[in-house]
């Protein structure tokens, strides 16, 4: 009886320990903020960007965590497995929840039950640039040129699956274009091979192939969305060259371990998407070409789902090496 009496007041004990850190406002301590890439990373970028002024508004340190490797899936398993109780939130991406999934038979986490999404941070369009020596100025152009150089002209991708490659295959399909896949480990390293010429072609980001656009290292002949870019007008869409239908997006947004209360949810909510619409970080997200995020839960939930689907349809028409 004596020791049933002492693990009942142990229980107690406990339980009021954990109520009163309950009833603390939140956040009460330091919010480690896990990217699943290494140090600047565009992840990364967007994290410490998001973090300092999300700590800067609720009064508390936020810690970041990178966790680089294994094609983003370490930082997104040790999410995964963290205490849902909002001190940890994670940086994911069209590379966690919506290309991993088809790529890897076998994940240590699962993209839509383990995580619940807060917010979209950013997201943009991919860009197809060429070296100068290749002569396209449109993506019509760089079609044609493929057909009488069939097999000459090599795009780079880091890996099959991504976004680059699955919509180069699009483009491919859609056109009869001509062009050879060249994998790499690395965005830098094809990026590299493409400024110094050894590489015809890439569809990538604006963040990274920007600055050798505005160098004149490298041409931006067509951007992957429906819209031009805001930071570079110049660049027609694909639609506008006599290509419609060719689009591709990366996204990042933040996302906590499932289980976190709802109230803890709507308080990140509201706190991410007010950082993320201020204007010192919304002036650094158009000036890299990405569309501003701060939606609601439901919006990036609803989003992601579109988004897995549009890449699985493309996926299904790709032939992938699963893992």
């Amino acid at each position: 009886m004596q020791a049933r009496s002492l693990a009942i007041r142990s229980a107690l004990a406990t339980l009021a320990i954990s109520c009163a850190a309950w009833s603390q406002p939140y956040p009460a301590k330091p919010i480690r903020f896990i990217v699943p890439d290494g140090p600047s990373s565009v992840s990364d970028l967007r994290a410490r960007q998001i973090g300092a002024k999300l700590s800067e508004q609720v009064g508390q340190p936020v810690v970041i965590d990178n966790r680089a490797g294994a094609n983003y899936i370490l930082g997104a398993e040790a999410a995964a497995k963290a205490p849902a109780d909002g001190y940890t939130i994670f940086m994911g991406s069209i590379v966690t929840h919506s290309l991993n999934p088809l790529l890897y038979k076998s994940l240590p986490y699962r993209a839509n039950e383990d995580f619940v999404p807060v917010t979209m941070v950013s997201a943009g369009p991919l860009i197809l640039v060429v070296h100068p020596s290749v002569g396209a100025s449109t993506a019509r152009e760089l079609v044609n040129l493929s057909n009488a150089r069939p097999d000459q002209l090599g795009y780079g991708v880091v890996g099959l699956g991504s976004s680059g490659h699955l919509v180069m295959e699009q483009l491919k399909r859609e056109t009869g274009a001509r062009f050879v896949m060249v994998p790499y480990k690395a965005s830098g390293a094809f990026i590299q091979d493409l400024v110094g010429g050894h590489l015809s072609l890439a569809l990538y980001y604006w963040s990274i192939v920007g600055p050798h656009v505005k160098s004149g290292k490298v041409k931006a002949i067509a951007v992957a969305s429906t819209s031009r870019l805001m930071v570079a007008p110049e660049i027609p869409t694909f639609a506008e060259s006599g290509i419609p239908g060719i689009e591709g997006y990366a996204w990042q947004g933040v996302f906590v371990p499932a289980r976190t209360p709802p109230g803890v949810v709507a308080k990140l909510h509201a706190e991410l998407s007010r950082a993320i619409q201020s204007p010192e970080i919304r002036n650094q997200l158009i000036e890299t070409g990405a569309e501003v995020g701060g939606n609601t839960p439901d919006q990036f939930a609803a989003m992601i789902r579109s988004d897995q689907e549009k890449w699985r349809r493309l996926a299904s028409q790709v032939e992938l090496a699963q893992q």
